[in-house]
């Protein structure tokens, strides 16, 4: 595989004028990424012979219209960026929202895809530099990695952010001017139903001024499907492990928060749709074992991204592995720092790049 570079775009001011900047800038790479994400989506229906991208899309309508009432910037802002595309308001909702809307149309009571991501944090006291860092890999199909793009987005009324998702989506991975990190990992427990999908969750609390703030926005939406979600800024890091309609937290303290695509939680344990992967428990016991050596830093989070213990059930995911999944971007934070860097596809694959901020804290 080449080196990848990691396209980055720049959005300002109202939600209206920060969709149709993103849609006018990525208009080709919107399209191409939904064609992608459809045909996924019609393999994955037909195997299981429940489903459909029609029932899909209009399962993502009904959860773009939960959005207008719970976030109306993020509903306009995705109008916009929808408008400005050229594409169908709703298939952009459902595209970008892929696993969420899927698994409400069918959720898989089998071994699935093992579609999922390593995401860490190490406190201050594990760092060499004594500042909280944290990481996640973003791991999905992989075909996804043409689609992922950084947007800076620079709002009239809203923090700065920066955030590596994929083209025409909001938030995935990101960080704000105040030093408010977002990540998410997939999980999967039953009990989906239409509500406001993982994205449009991101994409609000990092618009907070700290992380108590931003967890308080996922733990009370009206969730669509599950997902954890690690919530930082400079003072330290909450992981939220959450239902359509549970959830439970996790605080950073002395040791590193590690997490891949299991519940860990009893309640959720009991209600997972699916029995763990042996790719998610053999990278959350390679991340932890990593991350348990302390002397943490950029560099060495870098490292584990880098990490090809276990071959093809490995943190770092390559498409010749021949998987349904592979990593398809890597970002790093020190939210103290308002560093943020991050590369599209696997660690050793991208060219890495530093996001940089504009705005003061």
């Amino acid at each position: 595989m080449s080196m990848l570079h990691l396209p980055r775009i720049e959005a300002s001011g109202t939600p209206t004028e920060l969709g149709e900047g993103i849609g006018q800038a990525l208009r080709a790479d919107v399209t191409a990424m939904i064609d992608r994400r459809m045909q996924a989506a019609e393999q994955y229906f037909s195997a299981r012979g429940v489903g459909g991208t029609d029932r899909m899309i209009e399962v993502g309508a009904a959860c773009l219209e939960m959005l207008a009432d719970w976030d109306i910037d993020g509903w306009d802002e995705h109008n916009a960026t929808a408008s400005a595309a050229g594409v169908d308001t709703a298939t952009l909702y459902a595209a970008a929202n892929y696993s969420d809307v899927r698994d409400i149309v069918c959720i898989d009571l089998t071994a699935g895809d093992d579609e999922g991501c390593t995401s860490v944090a190490a406190p201050a006291s594990m760092s060499t530099s004594g500042q909280l860092t944290v990481g996640q890999t973003w791991d999905l199909h992989p075909l996804d990695v043409d689609s992922v793009v950084a947007v800076h987005r620079l709002p009239n009324d809203q923090p700065e952010t920066w955030s590596v998702t994929v083209a025409g989506a909001p938030t995935l991975i990101g960080m704000n001017q105040y030093g408010v990190w977002t990540g998410t990992t997939n999980i999967k427990v039953t009990g989906v139903r239409v509500g406001v999908c993982y994205m449009s969750l991101l994409h609000r609390a990092i618009r907070c001024h700290d992380r108590e703030s931003a967890a308080a926005v996922i733990q009370h939406a009206p969730r669509a499907a599950a997902h954890t979600f690690l919530l930082a800024d400079t003072e330290g890091a909450i992981e939220l492990e959450c239902a359509a309609t549970t959830s439970t937290r996790r605080d950073l303290g002395k040791a590193a928060l590690v997490r891949t695509n299991h519940c860990v939680s009893r309640s959720h344990v009991d209600a997972e749709a699916e029995p763990p992967s042996a790719s998610s428990v053999s990278r959350a016991a390679r991340a932890a074992h990593l991350m348990g050596r302390g002397d943490l830093n950029v560099e060495a989070i870098r490292a584990l991204m880098k990490d090809r213990d276990g071959g093809v059930q490995a943190i770092n995911r390559y498409p010749d592995d021949g998987e349904p999944t592979a990593t398809n971007a890597c970002v790093i934070g020190i939210p103290q720092a308002r560093h943020m860097e991050a590369c599209r596809g696997p660690a050793d694959c991208g060219a890495w790049a530093t996001l940089n901020f504009v705005c003061g804290s």
